[in-house]
């Protein structure tokens, strides 16, 4: 999407896709939501505004019940009750010979609100793989801008969450720009970039160059580009793919047990006019159809561990009212729109569908235990009694954007077969929705050579109600080794 652009007018040209080759099993369902009102708003939904009014002179925007905004500023002058603003920082490469850039809000600014907000999201640029307009910049300034502003956003928040990317689709020329990101940052810092979250658009969109559309990004070969026509501005398949694709991209580059948020998408071509069918009706079909697939889809691989395996966690439709309207000989604006500017900022047909589509979704808790591990692993039994190391990762798949109570305890054994409670081997944890996570630790000291069931089990809080109890415990083996063996290292360039 490109708001505070130059629009251009849209043309249509001939399509060539690209098909990605699909290797994993999601798991998904696309029932109908249980007939139930949100006590609270939910944490997967978001919207995007761009223009005028504030988003709290629109009177219906609770009806949504989205938990989140992004109004591409870092620190919004008024906040809908119960919304969460996921703060931006936008960038400028004048010079593209150079990995200098520019920095707005200014970075004293970003500095100051980083620690009077702490725990903030904060995304790092917007569409910085699109050329020309947006904060276009070349990989190695991208890389540059995003170390420099973790590093000076972390030491004003050390809890801030940076997420990264944000980039136009997840189509292949634009995973390969985000490739020359990671090598560039390897290159400078001699490490791999360090992200609490990645951050996509997920459009549909045109990379033909010179065409309509988001063009390829620079220092990219447009080998591979998407060559569209506009009435596939709402192609379920690619938007599916493209979110499979980054999940994999993750998966390949060390990022897997990361968050993901599609920090805007939705339709932006207007309806007729040989851009294609995309009546109210058919854009809140499309949209329906995509939250269906976001809540619900899932894979054991590529899936975010604390959110039930979840590919995303959250989601952020365009826009709020940035309605297309034709003008200066072309359109201004776009299509998906959920409140009607021309009509006193009321409710559109699209902005029913999302009201109407997230009224029926019950808040959820659902805390459960990802992962127990130990260090030493598997201490040599020849060594005698070691002291042991245990973290456990618990996370909140729920929809809550309030953070809920819980109770963890370690047992030796099963709590339900005789197994005993380890000493002083109870924490409290408070997590939101949406795959909010914490690990804990214990020391567990002086344990003899032997073999040993660890049991992690999670109590939900005075009056929190847990949708399920299966993932509330977790059972790891702890033992020593009694032999080893030495297997040559073979390095293959």
């Amino acid at each position: 999407m490109f708001p505070l652009r130059k629009r251009s007018k849209i043309r249509s040209i001939k399509t060539s896709l690209i098909g990605f080759c699909l290797t994993i099993a999601l798991i998904v369902s696309t029932a109908a939501p249980a007939q139930a009102t949100p006590t609270e708003p939910l944490c997967r939904f978001g919207v995007n505004h761009h223009g005028q009014p504030g988003l709290t002179s629109i009177s219906g925007i609770g009806s949504l019940n989205a938990g989140y905004f992004i109004d591409y500023s870092a620190d919004a002058t008024a906040k809908p009750p119960g919304m969460q603003q996921l703060r931006m920082v936008r960038l400028k490469q004048f010079n593209k010979n150079s990995t200098n850039y520019t920095v707005s809000p200014s970075l004293s600014t970003i500095t100051t609100i980083a620690q009077a907000n702490p725990g903030s999201f904060w995304l790092i640029g917007n569409e910085p793989d699109r050329i020309y307009y947006q904060d276009d910049l070349t990989p190695a300034a991208y890389a540059r801008a995003y170390h420099e502003l973790r590093q000076a956003i972390k030491a004003a928040d050390p809890t801030a969450i940076l997420v990264p990317g944000n980039i136009v689709q997840a189509s292949p020329v634009r995973l390969r720009y985000l490739d020359l990101v990671l090598a560039e940052h390897r290159a400078a810092y001699g490490a791999e970039m360090e992200v609490d979250a990645w951050g996509i658009h997920a459009f549909v969109l045109n990379e033909k160059p010179g065409e309509w559309g988001a063009d390829v990004p620079r220092g990219v070969s447009p080998e591979g580009a998407w060559v569209l026509r506009t009435d596939q501005n709402a192609d379920f398949g690619l938007f599916q793919q493209q979110i499979v694709a980054f999940r994999n991209w993750m998966y390949r580059n060390g990022y897997r047990n990361k968050p993901l948020y599609i920090t805007e998408y939705g339709v932006l071509m207007p309806d007729g006019y040989g851009y294609g069918p995309f009546s109210p009706a058919e854009v809140s079909a499309y949209m329906t159809r995509t939250f269906d697939y976001l809540l619900n889809a899932t894979d054991l691989k590529l899936g975010y561990p604390a959110d039930g395996y979840r590919l995303v966690q959250h989601f952020s439709w365009y826009s709020i009212n940035d309605k297309a309207r034709w003008g200066g000989g072309g359109w201004q604006g776009f299509n998906g729109y959920l409140f009607d500017p021309d009509l006193g900022n009321q409710r559109s047909p699209m902005g029913d569908a999302y009201a109407n589509y997230t009224a029926q979704l019950p808040s959820k808790t659902d805390l459960l235990i990802t992962n127990i591990r130990f260090s030493p692993p598997a201490p040599p039994a020849s060594k005698g009694p070691v002291t042991v190391t245990i973290q456990v990762d618990v996370g909140n798949a729920g929809n809550t954007v309030s953070a809920k109570d819980f109770t963890l305890r370690l047992y030796l054994g099963d709590p339900d077969q005789g197994g005993t409670f380890l000493t002083g081997a109870e924490f409290s944890g408070a997590l939101k929705g949406c795959g909010d996570s914490r690990t804990f630790e214990y020391i567990w000291p002086n344990v003899a050579p032997g073999e040993y069931e660890i049991v992690a089990v999670i109590a939900p809080g005075v009056g929190v109600t847990d949708v399920q109890s299966l993932n509330n415990r977790l059972s790891r083996l702890f033992f020593f080794a009694t032999d080893q063996v030495h297997l040559p290292l073979v390095h293959q360039p």
